[in-house]
């Protein structure tokens, strides 16, 4: 039993309760369902048409009251009959589980459904999200978090104008706006004019311990002096709802009687010393203090040990947990039924699951923490936890994911507290491990914002390099959409700690964790980390992490324009992932093969892929909304309307608030709209997204759209933008020969032709026809086959060019690639010039002899002779990309050591590259190439 005086500082110690218990709300509900609950709801009507009216009104209002007085059950009820918001749109927010003030929002973002948007924390996903939707949300326990709650309803009401919130509080949160209802005890009638019979039915105090006494007893009645004495008990209980149901329940082995003296007795005591007291808490307390003292010694004792559970508890938690001394493990299940039928705990409907109501659960804490049992016990709880959720890792990783998240996901709450006791408890090692062993778990469910803080936490402490290593590489991959710049320093961390360590393993994946941070903004660089992180990987027999650096490296070759080589990694990969049997790295397999079968022209392998990624992904609106972007895109190079599965796209990552999606689709949109010929929509929507991606300094993902841009504005006749729009591409001429500029070739090949400069057009599109023919992307190489013929017309040379357009012609039938709005205006006049320079016979057999080139004939018999425009065997232009990166650090007068660690690539390989690049430029030593690489940068 505690004390007076342990008692009187239970409400401000709260907030130290829930403190063990920092980051999610206990209750697990799906988003937009109400919690469930085990009894009916009584009595209120007044309150919550007064509720109801405020909220009207007020776009915030708060129910303010002491513990045990329903205050949940009110606004859980007010949600269940509102009509201000659409049905559905009604949201419940547990905070009770809560301590760290940070991660509120991120609480409530998770509560509705929601995820964090690219580049945005969650309180700007959540406003970006809301902004134009109607809802209600019930934010649960909010006291101990008030500044945080404050902070954040504000900006929501700011900004999010259908939003309404309805808070519970023991105190008000002072927040401009806030209407504030008071919430007492159930509703007492004046007992004069009522016989007591009567009075019970027509008290909301009264009915409610009739019905909870039913509950305990079925044949329970409260006739005569019965019913005196039920009434006085709910007068003397000031009609709280906790009182009363743990009253209620006595009735199953005691008389109301018996109950009556029980608490009179309790009265006395209290009375008699804390007169100072509201009566509401003396009544609370005398009830809580009653209701214990009835209890035997070892059902106090487990109702005590019960209390470090952040919140819900299954009965294998509490046998491990509490069982020692006083409780027998045998014991538990007999004690925790008994505790139940006592309504001193709750159980949860057709569930193994028990929880107490707060306000219990921090009287037990205290009482715990008075008789010094309380470190012993959460000892117990950590290790618990941490056993459970070393057991359920290998299942995280594995098609078995969704069986280990049934576990793990109800037990959020108690994994949370269960860090934070190792935290203060400085078992700084169990912790790390714990975080470690939910890395997949936190990842896969979205949890990036706690997985993040939580590997904070432990990288700030004294912990086993293996253990760091694991949560750098969470760190650095949870915050890689979110902060980018804090990403690439984790995962550059990681990779010099694996260097230190002679860790490949480790090594290998901040190698490729660097990879996935830059794969956007610098692809090459992105290439080679991902390049060298997967053969260490394959060295140290590390399969997830060899997968996830497949993934990067497909998309990095997508993105220079080599969907070939990507195609051939996204089906290792998809071998890979198989093999190990992880559904997550097969899903990033496929997003792979589906964009390069695409450029490759598999427009059914592509189609394929995109239906596997919507099945698989139908609880992931995001992953849906990708699938349809791109399925939009491969639907419009076989000449369907795509127009609404685009706009569906950009719609769905719109209510989201991400921008970078919003963007990225509209780079598709705007594609889609000029090649159904709305040049001038399509160039609008095309420009902002370029514009805002070139902000997040993503200037690689833009080069294609900068050069479509360019192409618009030469058929507008704004050859001066075409310029600008070239000039501002980071893939820009004079520039060696390769894949990721073939789009600027045909842009320049374009705006040379406008201007009347037609060998050096032939030239530019000969250049950008080998170069896509190098990346082995079908499609440009297509497209370029077609401008050269068009060239060649220019040239004077219609043989040649009727042989070019019917291969084309040819390629295009074969794949199924339907010509764009624009290319059949650019096509047709010239199709009228070669037919009026040839005869008919000589026409139809230039074109015949065209549609019978294979592509790769097609393409040597278009570069033929065309000399300076290959790359050639020796001097600058001879070099490839990453000779040119390595000669340029060379400048630099970097060692070969310092080289390999800028690019991501051994040692050894970095001499191959000087190797070659001294042959192809004639230079003998590191000296003559440092020299001749600042004579051309100098050029």
């Amino acid at each position: 039993m505690i004390t007076e005086a342990q008692w009187e500082s239970i409400q401000p110690k709260l907030e130290l309760c829930r403190a063990l218990h920092w980051d999610v709300p206990h209750r697990v509900q799906a988003p937009g369902v109400l919690p469930g609950q085990l009894t009916r709801f009584i009595g209120r009507g007044s309150t919550i048409e007064l509720v109801g009216s405020r909220l009207a009104e007020h776009r915030l209002v708060s129910l303010v009251g002491p513990g045990g007085c329903g205050k949940t059950r009110l606004a859980i009820e007010v949600g269940r009959r509102t009509t201000l918001v659409p049905p559905g749109s009604v949201f419940f927010v547990d905070l009770s589980g809560l301590s760290d003030p940070r991660l509120v929002p991120g609480t409530v973002l998770r509560a509705l459904g929601l995820r964090e948007a690219r580049g945005k924390g969650p309180l700007e996903s959540l406003i970006a999200q809301l902004l134009k939707r109607d809802l209600l949300v019930l934010l649960d326990n909010c006291e101990h978090l008030g500044d945080a709650c404050a902070a954040l309803v504000e900006a929501l009401a700011r900004e999010c104008p259908g939003l309404r919130m309805l808070a519970t509080s023991r105190e008000h949160l002072g927040v401009t706006g806030e209407a504030v209802v008071d919430v007492g005890g159930l509703e007492l009638l004046e007992r004069a004019g009522y016989r007591d019979e009567e009075w019970l039915l027509r008290s909301e105090a009264g009915k409610l311990f009739v019905d909870r006494a039913r509950m305990a007893r079925a044949d329970f009645v409260a006739h005569g002096d019965d019913a005196v004495v039920v009434a006085g008990i709910c007068e003397r209980l000031d009609g709280i709802p906790l009182a009363l149901e743990m009253a209620a329940a006595r009735v199953r082995l005691m008389s109301v009687q018996a109950i009556a003296e029980g608490l009179s007795d309790r009265f006395s005591v209290l009375t008699a010393n804390e007169r100072a007291r509201p009566r509401r808490q003396r009544s609370l307390l005398a009830s809580i203090e009653w209701s214990c003292g009835l209890l035997g010694e070892s059902e106090r004792c487990l109702l005590y040990r019960l209390s470090v559970f952040a919140s819900g508890f299954t009965f294998a938690a509490a046998k491990a947990v509490c069982a020692g001394d006083e409780v027998e493990r045998d014991d538990v299940i007999g004690l925790l039924s008994s505790l139940v039928d006592k309504s001193v705990v709750q159980a949860s409907p057709g569930v193994d699951r028990f929880r107490l109501h707060e306000t219990m659960r921090a009287y037990a804490a205290t009482a715990l923490e008075a008789e010094g049992g309380t470190a012993a016990v959460r000892d117990r709880h950590l290790d618990y936890f941490t056993e459970l959720a070393n057991s359920l890792e290998p299942k995280t990783l594995t098609s078995e994911f969704a069986l280990a998240q049934d576990k793990l996901k109800p037990e959020l709450d108690n994994l949370s507290a269960a860090l934070r006791w190792s935290l203060e408890s400085k078992q700084f090692g169990t912790g790390a491990a714990l975080v470690s062993s939910l890395g997949s778990f936190f990842y896969e469910l979205g949890l990036n914002s706690e997985a993040v803080a939580q590997c904070e936490y432990f990288l700030a402490a004294e912990i086993d390099p293996s253990f760091r290593g694991s949560l750098l590489y969470l760190a650095s991959r949870c915050s890689r959409l979110s902060d980018p710049p804090m990403s690439l320093r984790l995962a550059s961390e990681l990779v010099s700690l694996g260097r230190s360590l002679g860790d490949e393993a480790v090594q290998a994946g901040g190698l490729i964790a660097v990879a996935a941070v830059q794969v956007e903004a610098d692809p090459a660089a992105a290439l080679g980390a991902a390049t060298e992180g997967i053969r260490l990987a394959q060295t140290s027999r590390e399969p997830r992490t060899e997968v996830r650096g497949l993934w990067v490296k497909g998309l990095a070759l997508c993105s220079l324009g080599r969907p070939a080589e990507a195609l051939a990694v996204g089906e290792e990969a998809l071998r890979a992932s198989r093999a190990c049997d992880w559904p997550n790295g097969e899903h990033l397999a496929r997003i792979v093969i589906s964009w390069s079968a695409m450029w490759t022209g598999r427009f059914g392998r592509a189609l394929e892929e995109t239906s596997y990624i919507l099945h698989s992904s139908r609880t992931m609106p995001l992953h849906v909304a990708v699938a349809d972007a791109h399925r939009a895109e491969v639907l419009a190079c076989k000449g369907q309307d795509a127009t609404a599965l685009i706009d569906r796209a950009v719609s769905a990552v719109s209510v989201s608030g991400d921008s970078f999606f919003v963007a990225n689709f509209n780079l598709a949109r705007g594609r889609i709209l000029i090649g159904q010929g709305q040049e001038d929509d399509g160039y609008q929507v095309l420009e902002a997204a370029i514009a805002k991606l070139e902000s997040f300094g993503l200037f690689a993902m833009c080069v294609q759209s900068r050069a479509l841009l360019a192409e618009v504005a030469v058929r507008r006749g704004e050859l001066l933008t075409a310029r600008l729009h070239l000039d501002g591409s980071s893939w820009r001429l004079p520039r060696a020969i390769e894949p990721a500029g073939a789009p600027v070739f045909r842009a320049e090949a374009r705006l040379a032709r406008a201007e009347c400069l037609p060998a050096r057009a032939h030239g530019l599109a000969c250049n950008g026809l080998a170069a896509a023919f190098e990346g082995g992307h079908v499609l440009w190489v297509v497209e370029l086959l077609e401008l050269v013929g068009i060239t060649s017309s220019d040239l004077g040379c219609p043989t040649q060019a009727c042989r070019l357009l019917g291969a084309a012609e040819s390629q295009r039938g074969l794949i199924g690639y339907v010509h764009p709005a624009p290319a059949r205006d650019e096509l047709a006049p010239v199709l009228v010039d070669l037919r009026t320079a040839l005869a008919h016979d000589a026409f139809e057999r230039a074109v015949s002899e065209g549609r019978a080139l294979s592509l790769e004939e097609a393409v040597a018999y278009a570069c033929r002779g065309r000399g300076s425009h290959a790359r050639g065997r020796s001097g600058w232009e001879s070099l490839t990309p990453s000779e040119q990166r390595v000669v340029s650090l060379v400048g630099q007068h970097l060692t070969n050591a310092q080289i390999a660690a800028r690019l991501f690539i051994s040692v050894p390989t970095v001499k191959s590259h000087l190797n070659s690049v001294f042959a192809k430029l004639g230079t003998k030593n590191r000296g003559q190439l440092a020299a001749a690489a600042h004579r051309i940068e100098a050029s």
